[in-house]
């Protein structure tokens, strides 16, 4: 089977990663990777902030999905569930905000999102190829207000979603329906 093909197959979406650092220049080589992702009119739409391990805006991001979650529940966390909460926050490998320009006409700035999720799927893809795993979330992480405030990002952005990258502890084995149920050819 073709490597490209078989690295499309191989790739997950990884919640659970070893505790082992991922090198700066293997981050590098996969943003340099996402800037190659199509876009339409060249806009080059992506934007990254890189938060490595040692961080001091892991504590910020912490307090932040606190907040996102006491907001959508309505209710004050526990102890415990803040202690997680930081507990997960701080043992991600390296976390990666990726954010998308907004445009004043909502067409590009449709075109600018698409552009970016393919970006998001070539590190994923680079990722695979180097043995290292992507964690794609949308979820509380990536709702946290003001996010380019605390990044101190000057530029119109809307989250497209936040990447932990690291070395996975397992491979989850995947099943996709045939293309032929889904595909209609006229």
């Amino acid at each position: 089977m073709n490597e490209i093909i078989q690295i499309i197959k191989e790739r997950r979406n990884t919640k659970n990663f070893i505790d082992k650092d991922v090198a700066k220049i293997d981050i590098e080589t996969l943003l340099g990777a996402a800037i190659w992702a199509p876009n339409h009119r060249d806009t080059q739409p992506w934007r990254f902030v890189v938060i490595d391990k040692e961080s001091s805006l892991r504590d910020k991001i912490s307090e932040g999905i606190i907040s996102v979650k006491e907001l959508t529940s309505g209710k004050k966390q526990t102890d415990e569930q803040i202690e997680s909460i930081v507990k997960y926050v701080q043992s991600r490998p390296v976390l990666i905000f990726v954010f998308s320009l907004i445009d004043s006409n909502p067409i590009i700035t449709e075109e600018n999102y698409g552009a970016v999720c393919c970006a998001i799927q070539n590190i994923s893809l680079a990722a695979t190829s180097m043995d290292l795993a992507v964690g794609w979330s949308t979820g509380k992480i990536a709702q946290i207000q003001n996010l380019t405030e605390m990044f101190e990002l000057k530029e119109e952005l809307k989250v497209v979603g936040v990447l932990t990258i690291g070395y996975p502890s397992s491979q989850q084995s995947k099943q996709r329906i045939d293309f032929n149920e889904i595909t209609s050819w006229l």
